[in-house]
């Protein structure tokens, strides 16, 4: 029985009960109208345009043991309304059949009513996006269409190609800066004239060695000093410093400052703090004249005179000094122990490409009379085992003990170690610098490409090595292994005393 009940009860894709459609047979008959009138005129509406009757009827031809109650069915009358503008709204009532809720097949029509609506909706607005687009594009197409006409990209890509130079930097030393003797036009209204004369002979090289380049700033900061006046109202002292870093300033754009530069302007700038105010600036400017004499007699001339003595006595008659390149200090203590003393000895002195500064320390050897040999250093490993001693002249001395010097110094270095040859390196304390360096990467000068080249052979070593880079590293950094001393104006000290020097002339400084 309950099986039977169940089966009665089950909805159809009409969505009535086997009952039900019983009972609108029943009904039809007496009726005299076919079921499938009946059935259509029974489905789902919108309560904004259908009203819905109620009518209650009683099957009292049908005889149905289960159900006493009257059927519910819905009649559906519709009336005119007219079509909204806002989204459809699909009133979700509930349509009542004979147990008062709604089946799974009325619940899934409503749901595809709904979402039929939704979708309508929202391909109309979408459309209307579009056609207003549509409306604006003609006039963005025709300009997009004017630009390619005139093709001045592709002639900007040739010109480009054209006119790009070749790059002459090694990636491994970007960060260093590359010495040319063009740099184009720079503003030189507030430099003095002697900086600017200046700048040009550190960019032809006409001015070469720390201790050249050093005296050769003192006597321009001379020169500024002299012809100095403090603008009105502001104060000698800061102005002064403020001109004096405009020149420096522009002495960087040929040449990188040396070491012993950089002491220099240092020391300087601490006596230019401790003037006193109440001077007049005629007094200042006599002061500061005479500090700039003081130590260029006495941290570089006098310096030089006392290491020369403490180097003779290293020099013995008939004596072989391997020398590189050509260093002031060097030149001055040969030239001193073959005139004032007397001594014979031989020299050899090594020379490299591309400034072949040897040739400046040969000619006055020779014109002193002093018997010489000239070898570059490609050929040192062959004249080394003649030499009995190695001076060497120096650009700064490290705090760590390490030696920076002309590019090509560690080198013979390093083959005197071999043959176990004294090495000397001759060097002023102004010269000894705090910065802490192990190569030649970190901290370098790079000279111009260029001039390791001839210029009759240029273009023709561009076409063969065309991706060749030439690199022309202006010094190099020795290890204080490879060096036997370092003779200074306080004593002849190893490497490793730096630290101690650099902390008696900061003591120095103080007083």
């Amino acid at each position: 029985m309950n099986q039977d009940k169940e089966k009665d009860q089950k909805v159809g894709g009409d969505g009535l009960t086997k009952k039900q459609r019983r009972a609108l047979k029943v009904s039809a008959k007496t009726a005299g109208t076919s079921p499938n009138e009946i059935l259509n005129n029974i489905h789902i509406t919108n309560t904004k345009d259908i009203k819905k009757d109620v009518v209650f009827k009683s099957n009292e031809n049908v005889k149905c043991p289960t159900q006493n109650k009257p059927q519910v069915v819905t009649v559906e009358k519709h009336f005119k309304s007219e079509p909204s503008e806002d989204k459809p709204s699909i009133d979700r009532t509930k349509n009542v059949d004979i147990k008062g809720e709604l089946s799974k097949a009325e619940v899934r029509a409503q749901r595809r009513a709904i979402q039929e609506a939704q979708r309508l909706a929202k391909q109309q607005k979408t459309q209307e996006k579009i056609d207003k687009a549509d409306e604006k594009k003609p006039q963005i197409v025709s300009k997009d269409k004017e630009k390619p006409k005139v093709e001045k990209k592709p002639k900007l890509k040739v010109a480009q190609k054209i006119i790009k130079p070749k790059e002459t930097k090694v990636q491994l030393f970007s960060h260093l800066s590359v010495a040319t003797k063009e740099k184009g036009s720079v503003v030189v209204e507030e430099v003095h004239p002697a900086f600017v004369r200046l700048g040009a002979q550190y960019a032809s090289k006409t001015i070469l060695g720390s201790n050249a380049r050093c005296l050769a700033l003192l006597s321009a900061l001379k020169s500024l000093i002299e012809s100095f006046e403090s603008p009105p109202e502001q104060e000698f002292c800061r102005s002064l410093e403020v001109a004096l870093q405009n020149c420096v300033n522009y002495l960087q754009i040929y040449r990188p400052i040396a070491v012993s530069m950089t002491n220099v302007l240092r020391y300087f700038k601490l006596v230019l703090a401790e003037l006193k105010t109440n001077l007049q600036d005629i007094e200042k400017k006599n002061s500061l004249i005479k500090w700039i004499d003081d130590y260029m007699h006495d941290e570089i001339g006098k310096a030089g005179e006392a290491i020369s003595m403490k180097v003779e006595g290293k020099i013995s008659n008939g004596d072989t000094i391997l020398t590189y390149g050509c260093s002031s200090l060097v030149l001055r203590i040969l030239l001193e122990a073959h005139n004032k003393n007397k001594k014979q000895f031989r020299v050899i002195v090594v020379d490299a490409n591309p400034l072949f500064e040897g040739k400046e320390m040969l000619r006055r050897l020779v014109n002193a009379g002093i018997e010489c040999t000239y070898v570059l250093i490609n050929a040192i490993s062959f004249v080394m085992n003649k030499a009995t001693k190695v001076l060497l002249g120096v650009h700064a001395l490290l705090a760590n003990g390490y030696v920076m010097s002309r590019i090509g110094t560690a080198q013979i270095a390093l083959i005197a170690k071999t043959y176990s040859k004294p090495v000397l390196v001759c060097c002023e304390t102004y010269k000894f610098c705090e910065r802490v360096q192990t190569d030649s990467i970190v901290f370098n000068e790079i000279g111009d490409p260029n001039e390791l080249i001839r210029p009759s052979e240029k273009k023709q070593a561009d076409n063969v090595n065309a991706k060749l880079t030439h690199l022309n590293l202006m010094y190099d950094v020795t290890p204080p292994d490879l060096v036997t001393a370092v003779a200074t104006e306080l004593a002849i000290l190893p490497c490793t005393s730096v630290p101690v020097i650099l902390r008696i002339d900061l003591e120095k400084s103080k007083k």
